[in-house]
């Protein structure tokens, strides 16, 4: 069956298809007799407008492209929930794009984004320098950077209070009377592992520790799509087949392997904790009796090991809400304020326990 066209609904209602593409579109007053003869055609025909061509008489496609990174991350599914929630409300479509921090496959995203006409973007770059998305900038169309930085590009950045939540995260492991506490954080183009890292080293410093470059080990943070973890190496049989991430296995392996190794570890990225506690697990190292754990981000599954973890957590649903609110006023071109970073919260569990053997420490007020 050939598909119908904006010609077939104008014979059917005998009209002109200007008049058909006013009524679609709602540029132009339309008498209500004729407007009904227009809408009952386009309901006889099961007749669906072009996008493409709905954009060029209204400049306006109604989409939205949304660039996440590592789609195998549960901080960005809620994210994304929470953008594609917002939009909806408004009668907007949401094109999902995944780029697994590969910035050639952001590049090649972009590209069809743009081609598509899309009114606005919300995206998660991967920190590496984008001509493309400078090209997009400068086209005007609106742009909401998510969760992190983008070089060379001047845009709202939605994101959490990374710095300060590291900093509490450490500054209560110190209070528990750690001094050799460990890092476990990402690739350096991450805006938001560089605040994290940052946070950690504030911390130390105001406790008048030293800070051992040797306890700070980067790792990639995303999953191998070859290898498992086997059933077995979680604590709860519920939770099983999760990818690891061998850089990050690997990675911590130089850490656990200091003579004077980390009495607290601090991991800045919920994928790469599972990775540790896969290490731990191969290490027959016992959370906390033998090492303190804190991660970034908090999961339905993360008080369900044993020990329950102890996590900061993010708003990620309310981030990606957030995001949607803000690029819907930029393409409506009302007024609106940088937001400041949402707040986070240290949820105290089990993973953590205090290291009597240390003196007191002087921590800031």
């Amino acid at each position: 069956m050939a598909r119908v066209n904006i010609r077939d609904v104008a014979d059917r209602a005998g009209v002109s298809t200007a008049t058909v593409s006013h009524v679609i579109n709602q540029t132009r007053f339309v008498r209500e007799e004729t407007r009904r003869k227009v809408l009952e055609a386009v309901e006889a025909l099961n007749y669906h407008p072009s996008t493409i061509a709905r954009g060029l008489a209204t400049n306006t496609t109604q989409t939205i492209g949304l660039i996440i990174s590592d789609i195998t991350n549960p901080f960005f599914t809620a994210v994304a929930r929470g953008v594609e929630d917002e939009f909806n409300q408004f009668g907007y479509h949401t094109i999902f794009c995944n780029t697994d921090e590969d910035s050639a496959r952001e590049d090649e995203y972009l590209r069809l984004l743009f081609a598509h006409q899309i009114d606005g973007l919300i995206i998660a770059p991967t920190g590496v320098h984008s001509d493309r998305l400078l090209r997009i900038a400068e086209a005007e169309i609106p742009i909401v950077l998510l969760d992190r930085a983008a070089p060379g590009i001047t845009a709202p950045l939605v994101h959490v209070d990374n710095e300060g939540g590291a900093y509490q995260a450490t500054r209560y492991l110190i209070e528990l009377g750690h001094r050799r506490i460990g890092i476990l954080t990402g690739m350096e183009t991450i805006s938001t592992l560089g605040m994290r890292v940052s946070g950690y080293r504030r911390a130390l410093q105001e406790a008048g520790i030293s800070i051992d470059e040797a306890l700070i080990i980067r790792a990639d943070p995303r999953f191998h799509k070859n290898q498992l973890y086997p059933s077995d190496s979680l604590l709860w049989g519920s939770i099983t087949n999760l990818q690891m991430t061998p850089n990050a296995f690997l990675a911590l392996q130089k850490l656990l392997d200091l003579p004077d190794r980390p009495t607290a570890l601090f991991v800045t990225n919920n994928q790469m904790t599972l990775g540790t506690l896969h290490a731990f697990k191969e290490r027959k190292l016992h959370c906390p009796e033998d090492i303190s754990l804190v991660s970034f981000d908090d999961h339905d599954w993360a008080p369900l090991f044993a020990p329950p973890l102890t996590v900061v957590r993010q708003p990620t649903y309310q981030l990606g809400q957030t995001a949607a609110k803000l690029l819907l006023k930029m393409i409506n071109h009302q007024e609106f304020e940088n937001p400041s970073p949402l707040p986070v919260e240290l949820i105290i569990r089990e993973s953590c326990a205090k290291l009597s053997a240390h003196a007191p420490l002087k921590v800031a007020a």
